[in-house]
């Protein structure tokens, strides 16, 4: 099994790679928040839009890897407040083909860094 680890930025200091792939097959994406993927800064705002901001960069950093959102086979959302599942669920469904709907976990009131609103873990397959 041939395993690849990256990271995002140089910065070693983080306990984890931000993207394993597998076997040249699998990939497997750390938690994504709703940081701007050019500058760095956090796009701080309603669960709709923070929702949006990580899904975009999963789109993003699919495609970079060759896969693309109708390869992830399953997501974890953590959510810092429950009750606003019903409005992220709302904006997470206008980002995927219905025929493709990943595995979910979606839990709740969970300290996230940085006060982000939700944070993302991804499951995908090379396309």
């Amino acid at each position: 099994m041939a395993n690849e680890y990256i990271r995002f930025t140089d910065d070693m200091s983080a306990p984890y790679s931000d993207l394993v792939t597998v076997d040249g097959k699998f990939l497997f994406l750390s938690g994504l928040v709703s940081e701007d993927l050019n500058t760095g800064d956090l796009v701080c705002g309603t669960i709709t839009q923070e929702t949006c901001q990580v899904l975009d960069n999963l789109k993003a950093l699919l495609e970079r890897h060759g896969s693309d959102m109708d390869h992830v086979v399953r997501i974890d959302v953590l959510l810092r407040d429950f009750a606003e599942r019903d409005e992220m669920n709302a904006e997470y469904v206008r980002h995927f083909d219905p025929k493709h709907m990943p595995a979910r976990l979606c839990y709740g009131n969970v300290g996230l860094a940085d006060q982000c609103k939700i944070e993302i873990a991804v499951t995908a397959v090379k396309a």
